[in-house]
């Protein structure tokens, strides 16, 4: 049973690592013709944005849903994309994409490219919520960058009802 365990995980990991290539190529066929491209033929999501973290760059598909999560993290449609007014919302599994959230600190840069453009965001808060604290998610006047994954970091147990959230203004 153990075996099976440790099996599935490899197989999650290794197709959240696989993806990035095929979804990286999707994203330059959007920079170059300006059409939403999804990453293979039957996928229902599209590459929408790109984050450079602490040195790392991960692709940010449409869409927060388990499935999406899976391969990339994944946008919260009702919130605007990266460089738009507002806070937009992107969450992400601990253990594959978003594992380089342990690593943010307050004043870390956060580089957010879409179709229109590269936005850059100051980190200015880390925080623990409750998955019930909806508030995080809530709009604001301001350009502001919102990453949400779960906690606590290398937990073993899935599931948790706590969120790491990582808070970023848009710098002028």
């Amino acid at each position: 049973m153990s075996l099976y365990f440790f099996g599935s995980s490899g197989y999650i990991h290794a197709k959240a690592v696989l993806a990035q290539y095929l979804i990286k190529d999707a994203w330059q066929h959007t920079l170059q013709n300006g059409q939403q491209t999804p990453p293979w033929a039957w996928a229902d999501t599209f590459p929408v944005a790109t984050l450079d973290i602490n040195g790392e760059r991960l692709y940010v598909l449409s869409g927060a849903t388990g499935r999406t999560l899976a391969f990339a993290p994944g946008h919260l449609q009702s919130t605007p994309l990266p460089g738009e007014q507002g806070n937009s919302v992107i969450t992400g599994h601990r253990d594959t994409h978003f594992s380089v959230l342990a690593s943010v600190q307050v004043n870390d840069v956060i580089a957010a490219q879409t179709t229109e453009g590269v936005s850059y965001y100051n980190v200015v808060s880390t925080r623990i919520v409750d998955e019930s604290n909806v508030s995080v998610i809530q709009n604001t006047s301001q350009g502001t960058l919102t990453l949400i994954t779960c906690y606590p970091f290398n937990g073993l147990m899935p599931n948790t009802h706590l969120r790491w959230v990582v808070s970023a203004k848009r710098m002028p």
